[in-house]
């Protein structure tokens, strides 16, 4: 047992010093550098990176819009949809990203295909790997703490794992208003945001980030960079959720959560809604 453990422990910090990732909330309107920065491109010395689009209907249109949006970066684009074995031209390129859409959609076509699979091999060893929005939520164990709705239903809830927390992109923190019909600004009566990433805390015990909209996180190995300029807020089990504002605050979480149930309800933190 000691030396399975020694061994986990020894493949775990291997995989952590080689992690290469750019995990976007939204797109990466104010990262370029970032993104630059990633898949080691320029005009003058150009990259080619496995573009994913699984998670919308409309592939095509959506690889015509980020290669638009690559191309002055010196990044080029090959799109997984259009060739016949996209784990094939992993070997190939450069680096991949994923964007976003439907999150269960992009699982169920990870799951399908194989290539979720194939794409965390490859970057546990080192290849550049950016996530937007569904992008970003299939980064993690998980995409049981996504905002989408399942409208197809995977194999099972599991992603790539290539992070060991959950990440809530879009995270929005207060109660959600809507226009009455006499014209009065009435707060939604449901769950917030918060009271839901609580929730999922009731029955699991992986940490979550709460990344908000302009934010990201850029990890390399073990080490975290928070951009945006705005806190992540950080949920764990019976525990009030915490606002963190440098990437060096959120490296803890680079540590597997133990394997084990969170505490009961009533142990967890107080919230409340006006």
């Amino acid at each position: 047992m000691k030396k399975m453990n020694a061994a986990f422990k020894k493949a775990s910090s291997a995989q952590e010093k080689d992690l290469n990732l750019l995990l976007l909330s939204t797109g990466f309107k104010g990262f370029a550098n970032k993104v630059s920065e990633l898949y080691d491109a320029s005009p003058e010395k150009p990259k080619t990176i496995l573009y994913v689009a699984y998670a919308v209907k409309d592939e095509a249109h959506a690889a015509d819009r980020w290669a638009q949006a690559l191309a002055p970066l010196g990044i080029n684009i090959i799109p997984a949809h259009s060739v016949k074995d996209p784990a094939k031209v992993l070997d190939k390129v450069d680096g991949v990203f994923v964007s976003g859409g439907n999150t269960f959609r992009l699982v169920d076509r990870l799951q399908k295909t194989g290539l979720g699979k194939a794409i965390a091999k490859k970057v546990k060893k080192g290849m550049p790997y950016m996530g937007s929005s569904a992008g970003t939520n299939v980064a993690c164990p998980t995409i049981m703490t996504t905002n989408d709705m399942p409208i197809v239903a995977p194999k099972s809830f599991a992603a790539m794992g290539l992070v060991p927390f959950q990440i809530n992109a879009h995270y929005f923190e207060g109660d959600f208003y809507y226009d009455d019909s006499d014209g009065k600004r009435v707060p939604y009566a449901g769950e917030t945001r918060t009271d839901r990433l609580v929730q999922y805390h009731e029955d699991n015990a992986t940490p979550i980030v709460g990344l908000r909209e302009g934010s990201a996180l850029l990890i390399r190995g073990s080490k975290i960079e928070l951009l945006g300029g705005k806190p992540a807020k950080v949920f764990k089990p019976g525990k009030t959720p915490a606002d963190i504002s440098t990437g060096k605050g959120l490296e803890s979480l680079m540590t597997p959560a133990p394997s084990k149930k969170a505490a009961k309800p009533k142990k967890g933190p107080k919230h409340t809604k006006s």
